[in-house]
């Protein structure tokens, strides 16, 4: 099916639709997005809402940004997420982009999109440390593509 998304129109297949059943914290009233790959802005790749062509998250593998990076799912988000196989569970972090100062770029590693690729759920967990923030200066790091 085609969708009109902030980045042009894409077309989507229906095993390609992620559900984020209470939404995105800020985005509490979209359910449906899609992870979109863009060869002009790898490694970001962004999450875009089937439901609002105007929203779609930049999003970044947290392991480029920080090879240590760690993560522990909630008994309660595994169950919530169905996850049965943790091969088949993708896990992004947010970018924020201020316009005119791509420099600035910040990175949220302590509240990452958790996505059971097989069930086509998703989630934005919070972790429970003290170790990461919501905004990290991206280029406090090096990428490890």
């Amino acid at each position: 099916m085609k969708y009109n998304t902030r980045l042009g129109e894409i077309e989507i297949n229906e095993n390609e639709i992620i559900t984020f059943e209470k939404g995105i914290p800020g985005f509490e009233h979209l359910r449906k997005f899609s992870v979109i790959s863009l060869k002009d802005t790898l490694p970001i790749l962004w999450l875009v809402s089937l439901e609002d062509e105007n929203v779609s998250l930049p999003i970044i593998d947290p392991w480029i940004v920080d090879k240590n990076y760690e993560i522990e799912i909630s008994n309660e988000d595994i169950k919530e997420l169905e996850i049965e196989d943790k091969e088949k569970v993708a896990v992004w972090a947010i970018l924020t982009i201020p316009s005119g100062h791509p420099e600035e770029t910040t990175v949220n590693l302590r509240a990452p999109i958790v996505i059971n690729m097989e069930k086509g759920k998703g989630k934005q967990i919070i972790l429970d440390t003290e170790k990461y923030k919501i905004k990290h200066k991206l280029s406090e790091f090096s990428f490890q593509e």
